[in-house]
C-alpha cells in the first residue's frame, strides 16, 4: 500500500494513490503500525503524527483511528530540515532559510569590526554557507522570485565578509571569496550528484533511470543523456539530464565525486568571471554553459 522511508529515528510513508473519501489505504497501513508498536511495547508520537497530500485541496482532514487515535492532515510539514508543501512549491522552505540566514549576518554586522577578514570569511563559510547549500538539488525547484531572495542574501554575506561596499561589483566579490554566484553553486550539486548516479554511487531507486541518446547524432556522440518531456520543467530527470549534458566530456570521465565537483566549480567561476556577458539568471530549468 506504501513505500516506507526511514532515516534514524524518522520515518516517513509514500502512497501513490489515495482515496480522498474514505483514505482507507493510509487507516489500514496506520493500523498495522499502531498493533506492531503495541506488540513490541513501543508507542507512537501522535503530535508529530501527520498527513501531507500533495494537491490543490484547500481544506483539510482529521482521520480517527483507534481508541484516541486520529491524525490530522496538514499542508507543511518539516522533514529531515526541509519544510515540504502540499504543492512542492518550496516557498517555504526558502523562507525559512531566510530566517537562518538573517540571524547570522546580523552576529556577522555586529562583529565585522571586531574580526579581521579571515575569521569573518571563516564565519561565512563554516555558518552561512551550509544553509545555502543544504539540500539545494530539492528546493532549487522554487519560483525564480523566491531564488532571487536568497541570491540577495548570498551577495549580503559575501560582502560583509570581505568588509566591501554595498555597490562592490558581485562577481568581484565572488572571486575574492572564491564562491560560485548561488545559481551556479545549485548547478554543480545537481551535477555532483548526477555524477554519483551515473557511476553507480546514489541510491537504488536511482539506477537505470538516465538513458544515453543513441544514434548517429551530435547528442549521441557526444554521450549525452535523453532528456525526457515535463510538463512543468520540474522533474528531477528533466533536470538532471539537462545540467548533465552541459558538463564538459573532460569531466565526465573523471573517477572520482570530489575532483568532479572542485574541477568543476573552478571552471564555472573562472568562466564567469571572464565573460563579459555573464548575467545571474535564478530560473530552476536555467542552466549556465562554459565559455570555452
Amino acid at each position: 500500500l506504501s513505500h516506507p522511508y526511514l532515516f534514524a529515528d524518522d520515518g516517513a510513508l509514500l502512497f501513490e494513490n489515495i482515496c480522498r473519501k474514505t483514505y482507507l489505504s493510509i487507516k489500514i497501513e496506520m493500523l498495522t503500525i499502531i498493533k506492531w508498536l503495541r506488540a513490541n511495547k513501543l508507542s507512537l508520537n501522535i503530535d508529530k503524527t501527520k498527513i501531507l497530500v500533495f494537491d490543490n485541496a484547500q481544506f483539510s482532514v482529521k482521520i480517527k483511528l483507534i481508541d484516541n487515535y486520529a491524525i490530522k492532515e496538514c499542508k507543511i510539514y518539516k522533514y529531515l530540515g526541509l519544510m515540504v508543501d502540499n504543492r512542492l512549491k518550496f516557498d517555504f522552505h526558502t523562507d525559512y532559510i531566510k530566517k537562518k540566514i538573517h540571524k547570522r549576518i546580523g552576529a556577522m554586522y555586529r562583529g565585522s569590526s571586531l574580526l579581521p577578514i579571515k575569521y569573518r570569511k571563516m564565519f561565512a563559510n563554516s555558518l552561512v554557507l551550509p544553509h545555502f547549500d543544504y539540500l539545494d538539488t530539492i528546493y532549487g525547484r522554487a519560483s525564480k522570485t523566491k531564488l532571487h531572495e536568497l541570491d540577495i542574501l548570498y551577495k549580503k554575506v559575501a560582502k560583509i565578509a570581505l568588509g566591501v561596499e554595498k555597490t562592490e561589483s558581485s562577481i568581484n566579490v565572488y572571486r575574492d571569496m572564491k564562491w560560485l554566484p548561488l545559481h551556479l553553486r545549485r548547478q554543480v550539486h545537481l551535477s555532483s550528484y548526477m555524477f554519483k548516479i551515473l557511476k553507480g554511487e546514489s541510491p537504488s531507486n536511482f539506477i537505470n533511470k538516465f538513458n544515453y541518446i543513441s544514434g548517429g547524432s551530435r547528442d549521441g556522440a557526444s554521450c549525452n543523456l535523453y532528456t525526457p518531456r515535463s510538463k512543468n520543467l520540474k522533474n528531477f530527470y528533466y533536470l538532471g539530464a539537462k545540467v548533465w549534458n552541459s558538463v564538459p566530456s573532460e569531466l565526465r570521465n573523471l573517477s572520482d565525486a570530489k575532483v568532479f565537483s572542485k574541477n568543476y566549480k573552478n571552471e564555472l567561476l573562472e568562466s564567469a568571471i571572464g565573460d563579459s556577458n555573464y548575467t545571474v539568471n535564478n530560473a530552476f530549468d536555467y542552466v549556465y554553459k562554459l565559455k570555452l
